[in-house]
């Protein structure tokens, strides 16, 4: 048997491309984000793109498809990483027939741009989701970029669902702040279980207290932003009060909050 393999390159192609579709399909596969993707304000579908480029630079820096040493790698791996999660989707869309001849070629490209976001991003983590490669070290700043990475793709599944709208109207004053609290429960305990924490510094509540501080609360800040970010990319927050609109992103930070912590086990 020869010991000739496929070039590096095509076996990371390979494995992002499995990483899209993984991230992608519950997405691809969603009545609400085909919907959304034919009518959604081009403003704010770019705004969105834009807003990930610069997070997905620092994913890749911490974790992509193939190990890079410079920020132009990085670059040109979220690039790369952009144009398997556009091609996986249309293959995808194109498949079950969600596009066809005749669709048009805006709501067909605007649709791509869409579900090419959390796409792309399975892309980028493919090596650490397929592959179960090593991981670099973060510091403070990955830690953050690692959250907010983890709470926009958990928003991005639930944030076209009528479901958080519908949850958020019947939810009064109390269930609301019990939410919140059982959010940064949660949170809490997902941040005591990760490794880099010194067990033996658990038994002082300072270090609890220090931990909550500069991860978990942090974390919810920034999930409780993505939400908002969000719901008005989508356009749930049209029309709605001020009020309404708070309570739908409380109740979207409950699975954007668990995924900016669980993230920090993950990747």
């Amino acid at each position: 048997m020869g010991n000739s393999s496929l070039p590096p390159a095509w076996i990371g192609i390979g494995r992002a491309t499995g990483g899209a579709l993984i991230f992608g399909l519950p997405m691809l596969m969603t009545m609400e984000m085909w919907e959304i993707g034919f009518f959604i304000d081009p403003l704010r579908l770019m705004e969105l793109i834009w807003l990930s480029l610069p997070l997905w630079v620092g994913v890749s820096s911490i974790v992509g498809f193939k190990k890079t040493k410079t920020l132009y790698d990085d670059i040109v791996d979220v690039l790369v990483a952009y144009a398997i999660g556009f091609i996986t989707s249309f293959v995808v869309l194109l498949v079950l027939g969600i596009i066809t001849s005749a669709t048009g070629p805006g709501e067909t490209f605007s649709m791509l741009l869409l579900q090419s976001v959390p796409a792309s991003l399975g892309a980028l983590l493919a090596r650490s989701l397929i592959s179960g490669e090593e991981q670099f070290d973060a510091d403070y700043q990955h830690e953050l970029i690692i959250s907010i990475t983890g709470s926009l793709f958990l928003a991005f599944n639930l944030a076209p669902t009528e479901e958080i709208i519908l949850v958020s109207y019947q939810m009064g004053y109390w269930h609301i702040c019990a939410l919140v609290l059982f959010t940064l429960v949660v949170m809490q305990m997902f941040t005591l279980s990760n490794p880099d924490v010194d067990p033996a510094s658990l038994q002082y509540w300072k270090s609890h207290w220090q931990l909550f501080v500069r991860f978990t609360s942090t974390g919810y800040v920034l999930a409780f932003a993505v939400s908002l970010l969000m719901l008005w990319v989508l356009g749930r927050t049209d029309g709605e009060s001020l009020d309404n609109v708070i309570n739908s992103a409380m109740v979207l930070s409950f699975p954007a909050g668990i995924g900016a912590a669980a993230a920090r086990l993950l990747v």
